[in-house]
């Protein structure tokens, strides 16, 4: 499986495709995109309507994504509680809220750097980047696969259907 082919037929094989994913967007450094560019890509390309992707599916639509043209930033906006998901169009409601919910967390982390106050452990998000966020994810379902929820309501990793993803979405956002 090279870097944007998708071979993700298990949880192991897509957490190796983060992996790489990770790897890549750290050689990019700076030029890498936002969180909230990646999340408003993938929101744009989701349909109302489509079959619970499985891991094949969850790789084409993170890698069509990545692949798109710019999003641009997301307006910033508090996240204040996540909608569920059981549909792909609930899931790209849920993206829209991640990436206002991020660019509110980079607006927070910003003006407190500009006042020359310390930035960290303080906003929503665990991460500040791409790479980060991918590596937060990937480390999320290490320790997940396999393994039944350990929270009452949260849903079980597989089968990848459209809840679990927007759980794995939210673990990754605070996952360290």
């Amino acid at each position: 499986m090279n870097l944007m082919t998708n071979g993700a037929k298990s949880g192991k094989d897509f957490r190796v495709l983060l992996q790489r994913l990770v790897r890549h967007f750290e050689t990019l450094g700076p030029n890498a995109p936002e969180i909230d560019d990646v999340l408003l890509r993938w929101a744009a390309a989701l349909p109302d309507q489509a079959p619970d992707p499985g891991w094949a599916g969850l790789a084409d639509q993170l890698l069509g994504a990545l692949a798109a043209p710019s999003a641009g930033s997301a307006d910033p906006a508090p996240l204040h509680d996540e909608p569920p998901v059981a549909t792909s169009g609930q899931l790209r409601t849920l993206l829209r809220a991640l990436a206002a919910d991020y660019a509110q967390d980079r607006a927070w982390r910003a003006d407190r750097r500009a006042r020359v106050k310390w930035a960290g452990d303080g906003g929503g998000w665990a991460s500040a980047s791409v790479p980060e966020f991918l590596e937060s994810w990937e480390s999320w379902l290490s320790s997940s696969l396999g393994r039944p929820p350990q929270l009452s309501g949260v849903p079980p990793v597989e089968p990848v259907t459209w809840e679990p993803v927007a759980w794995q979405l939210g673990a990754a956002r605070v996952y360290e």
